[in-house]
């Protein structure tokens, strides 16, 4: 009944293609959310990062790497298009960062081993180690990582005490939502 009322709700805000599953969570039969609630926390928590730029930085900077290193395994002409996009999206995002704190210096020969939302660079090139990677495969990975880097980034904000860390981390929030929004729509047109 909370999820009926929550949908409620935001269509009363004008939100549009909310929906709402017959049944709750209890009918859900579809891919289950692993971890628990601090998934991904404990490299924010004893990372090397100076301060929360370099690691949003670096971990941006590994996906983006990710993206590039797939491209190169991959034998598919529209993967490997769809990859190189992505890796785009990626040295956006750092170039904007750059803009917003100028001041800040970054090791570009840093190269982290997490990813956005706290994954394993590894843990991601083991699971696409045959190369044969579909452009359905290649979008579901970047929706769950930049979903699940939205969801860190905004625990991170809740917890964060510091109020200019705390606006990062909500500034890169929105940035994921973003991510997640173009991935979205470039699966639904992939589905049509």
């Amino acid at each position: 009944m909370r999820s009926k009322a929550a949908a409620q709700f935001l269509l009363a805000e004008d939100f549009s293609h909310i929906y709402n599953m017959g049944g709750g969570i209890v009918a859900y039969d579809g891919k289950k959310a692993v971890g628990d609630v601090d998934f991904g926390l404990e490299f924010f928590v004893s990372g090397d990062f100076a301060n929360v730029f370099r690691m949003g930085y670096a971990m941006e900077d590994g996906l983006q790497q990710l993206y590039l290193v797939l491209q190169e395994e991959c034998g598919d002409s529209e993967v490997k298009s769809l990859l190189e996009r992505l890796a785009k999206f990626e040295e956006g995002h750092k170039a904007m960062l750059k803009d917003l704190f100028p001041d800040v210096a970054i090791d570009e020969n840093d190269s982290p081993e997490t990813l956005e939302g706290g994954f394993s660079k590894q843990q991601i090139l083991d699971h696409f180690s045959s190369g044969s990677a579909s452009q359905e495969d290649i979008l579901q990975l970047g929706i769950m990582l930049e979903t699940q880097a939205f969801d860190l980034y905004n625990r991170l904000a809740t917890k964060e005490n510091d109020p200019e860390s705390k606006d990062f981390f909500k500034l890169m929030a929105n940035e994921e939502r973003h991510h997640i929004i173009f991935l979205s729509k470039e699966y639904d047109r992939l589905l049509q």
